[in-house]
C-alpha cells in the first residue's frame, strides 16, 4: 500500500520564538498566501516547503511520524529564537530540466539582518527533494545563519522520487557516461543559490548524501 505523506497531513508546528514541536499528523506546516520575503522581516515569515502541498515527502506514514518526532525534538532547533521560512525555489536547467527546489532561511534569533548570508546546497538522495529530512537539515543550516537550497536533479514536484519505476529512469541518465550531466545540473543548480539575491555567492557550500554525495 503506498502512503503519501504531506505537508497538508503532517504536523510541524512552528510556535512563537520558533520554538519547533510535532504533534499528531492532522495540520500542515505551509501557508498558501506565502508571499516572497526578504531578510528585512517586512513580511510574515511563511513555511511552504513545495508548489504541490500534498507531495510526498517519506516511505510512509511510520517514517514521516518518526523523522517529525526528530525534528522536533532536534535541540539546535528548540533553542533558536527566531523564525523560519521556506519557500518553493522552481528554476530551469539550460537542458531543459524543471528543478522543483525549496529555499530555506531564517530570520530573528540574533542573526544577521539586512545583508547577504553564505549559502548551502543540499543534494538529495536516490528518492528526490521533497524529503522530510532534507527539511530538517535545511531547518536546522538556516538556524546557523544559512540561506540553503534543497536542489531538485530528478524534476519531481510531487514526491514521485520514492516511486523506484518512476525515479529509477530518471536516475539511470546520471551513470556511466551521464556523469558529466549530473556534474552540470548540480553546478547549475549552485549557481542558481548564487544568484538569489539572499545569498553571498563568495561563500557557498555544496552537501550531498547518497545519490547526491556522487555528484
Amino acid at each position: 500500500t503506498t502512503v503519501r505523506m504531506s505537508d497538508r497531513t503532517l504536523t510541524l508546528l512552528l510556535a512563537t520564538g520558533a520554538t519547533f514541536a510535532c504533534a499528531s499528523l492532522v495540520a500542515r506546516v505551509r501557508s498558501r498566501a506565502a508571499r516572497r520575503l526578504t531578510m528585512s522581516g517586512a513580511a510574515e515569515p511563511a513555511v511552504r516547503w513545495a508548489l504541490d502541498d500534498d507531495a510526498r515527502t517519506a516511505a510512509s506514514a511510520d517514517q514521516a511520524h518518526i523523522l517529525a518526532q526528530a525534528w522536533g525534538s532536534d535541540p539546535e532547533i528548540g533553542v533558536f529564537g527566531g523564525t523560519l521560512c521556506a519557500v518553493p525555489f522552481v528554476r530551469t536547467t539550460t537542458d531543459g530540466l524543471v528543478m522543483h527546489g525549496s529555499l530555506a532561511y531564517c530570520n530573528g534569533g540574533g542573526l544577521r539582518e539586512g545583508s547577504p548570508r553564505p549559502g548551502v546546497c543540499l543534494v538529495h538522495t536516490a528518492v528526490g527533494p521533497q524529503d522530510l529530512y532534507l527539511r530538517w537539515r535545511a531547518h536546522a543550516l538556516a538556524t546557523r545563519g544559512y540561506v540553503v537550497l534543497i536542489a531538485d536533479l530528478l524534476g519531481d514536484p510531487h514526491g514521485d522520487g520514492w516511486e523506484p519505476a518512476w525515479c529509477g529512469p530518471r536516475r539511470e541518465v546520471y551513470t556511466g557516461e551521464g556523469r558529466p550531466l549530473l556534474q552540470r545540473r548540480t553546478r547549475e543548480a549552485l549557481q542558481q543559490l548564487a544568484e538569489s539575491p539572499l545569498v553571498d555567492a563568495s561563500r557557498l557550500a555544496l552537501v550531498g548524501w547518497c545519490f547526491g554525495g556522487r555528484a
